[in-house]
């Protein structure tokens, strides 16, 4: 991988996964191989690094590490809901890294071969709201029915007030082409200061993302 990336993304921790569909059809050199999903890889995926990206990744994270305390979770063995509508908000793209990381896929996804490796209708969206102030998603393991649910506030996320309103206004001079070099740069360094106090400095996390059995 070139070094084209902000050096602290390379230092995230990666969400490591089993592969059986994988494995089964002759993708890797041996059996039981790790794949390992990266914050960058994520990036890459959606296009940027952006607090709800982050905010998403993090929270795959979470869920997992509580799902699976002792073993590497297996993609495709986890139904995710999705406590919002598919275009509501950032909640399609939070759709869209859930699937990429779990394997877990809408009404489009793959459907399996026999009576394996389902992948199709695993991501659900709900219309309720569990919570008015929370961004919220279920995980669940197909395997063994346990779950938990993360509930995200990005509002929470402690930044500077003169911060975020220098980076409102720097991001309508850059759309609106206004801006000069210096102000795009500074809009640059502000927004991914935002990512990196969620992803390096977790400052605060205990407010803004929180897990809740179900």
């Amino acid at each position: 991988m070139s070094n084209i990336f902000r050096d602290f993304l390379y230092d995230v921790k990666p969400i490591k996964f089993k592969e059986p569909l994988g494995e089964t059809l002759g993708a890797f050199k041996e059996d039981e191989a790790v794949l390992e999903y990266t914050f960058i890889e994520a990036v890459k995926m959606a296009g940027h690094a952006c607090p709800t990206v982050t905010g998403a990744f993090m929270s795959c994270q979470e869920a997992l590490d509580f799902l699976y305390p002792d073993e590497i979770p297996t993609r495709g063995n986890i139904a995710i809901t999705i406590y919002g509508e598919p275009d509501e908000g950032v909640i399609g793209v939070i759709g869209q890294v859930f699937s990429f990381l779990t394997g877990a896929a809408a009404a489009s996804g793959f459907k399996g071969l026999a009576h394996k490796f389902k992948r199709k209708d695993l991501l659900q969206f709900s219309s309720d709201k569990l919570d008015s102030e929370a961004q919220c998603f279920e995980f669940k393991r197909l395997d063994n029915e346990a779950s938990i649910l993360v509930k995200f506030y990005p509002q929470k996320i402690p930044y500077p007030t003169e911060k975020a309103i220098k980076l409102n206004q720097l991001m309508k001079k850059v759309l609106w082409d206004k801006a000069g070099d210096s102000e795009k740069k500074e809009l640059q360094d502000l927004f991914i200061g935002k990512v990196k106090v969620m992803l390096v400095e977790r400052k605060e996390i205990q407010n803004w993302l929180k897990l809740e059995s179900i």
